[in-house]
């Protein structure tokens, strides 16, 4: 096996995230309900019980005290990455745009490395550390721009930013529980699976609280079209092969690569399919800034 495979489907996962955002920008405007959210969780659930199926023969590990960890570990990684992460971040394109939601994801890594030193015990070294810092001025710069430019069409609300910002915490946690439930069932697919399964079940109980989520629920299908059917199967193949990267290379060398999703979702969005215009040059330097400060965190 190469010794490659890992990173090679972090970069694949990266594209289809990437593409995948531009789908969520297409497809949302004008678009009610969640604009995708939960319609993406039950085509993941479909996709990953295909892939299950066909590349893991329906496999499910050896059943002990272990296999339940990691069956705990996948419900809370698809619960902060799906729930919160990927609902949020639906949210943030909206209201910001592909770019401009693509740059907050690079708040993960910045987050990660406190959860690693808060939970995990891990020290934080020099280069981590330069790392945080280039990410904190790269969001620095995106509030600025918003409070300097809130006339302008491109911009939005500083408030808007923070739908950016629990995205990312929120996967920076389902980064961790995912590895840690690898760790004792190392089956991407069925791990994908689980992770739907439980995010599902969340929307589900929410649903009986919030008529917002009610209406989102009841009517998925009804609000979808076909820009949103295409994001909640890219998403699935990028959720699935991102699962597969961590099986095969640590979650630093994962984080880092995903970074190139940003260069990804711009490059699309403005130059590919125009969704939006070309952003102002700060966001550019934010984006790039960011980036920097992730091969920063993984080389420390």
């Amino acid at each position: 096996m190469s010794a490659y495979l890992g990173e090679l489907l972090a970069l694949l996962s990266a594209f289809f995230f990437a593409c995948s955002n531009v789908a969520v920008a297409k497809g949302a405007v004008g678009g009610r309900g969640d604009h995708g959210a939960m319609l993406s969780v039950v085509i993941t659930i479909g996709v990953s019980g295909v892939l299950w199926l066909v590349l893991e023969g329906g496999g499910i590990g050896a059943p002990s005290p272990g296999w339940w960890a990691g069956i705990a570990w996948f419900a809370l990684a698809g619960l902060f990455a799906t729930t919160f992460g990927r609902g949020l971040l639906f949210v943030s394109i909206r209201r910001l745009g592909v770019t401009r939601a693509s740059a907050l994801k690079r708040l993960i890594p910045f987050f990660s490395v406190i959860l690693a030193v808060a939970i995990l015990g891990e020290r934080a070294t020099a280069p981590d550390l330069a790392g945080m810092a280039m990410i904190g001025i790269a969001f620095a710069i995106l509030i600025r721009g918003a409070m300097t430019r809130s006339g302008e069409g491109l911009e939005a609300p500083p408030a808007d930013y923070g739908w950016g910002v629990f995205s990312a915490l929120g996967y920076a946690f389902s980064y961790i529980a995912r590895k840690y439930g690898l760790a004792a069932i190392a089956l991407p697919a069925f791990a994908t699976l689980v992770s739907a399964i439980a995010a599902l079940a969340a929307f589900a109980s929410v649903a009986l609280f919030s008529r917002h989520y009610r209406d989102a629920f009841g009517n998925m299908f009804r609000y979808a079209n076909r820009w949103l059917v295409a994001a909640g199967l890219l998403m699935s193949f990028g959720q699935f092969l991102l699962f597969a990267a961590l099986v095969h290379a640590p979650v630093s060398s994962v984080v880092m690569i995903s970074s190139l999703e940003t260069f990804l979702a711009v490059f699309l969005s403005v130059f590919v399919f125009r969704t939006e215009a070309a952003p102002n040059m700060g966001t550019y330097v934010a984006a790039a800034l960011a980036t920097f400060g992730v091969v920063a965190i993984a080389v420390g």
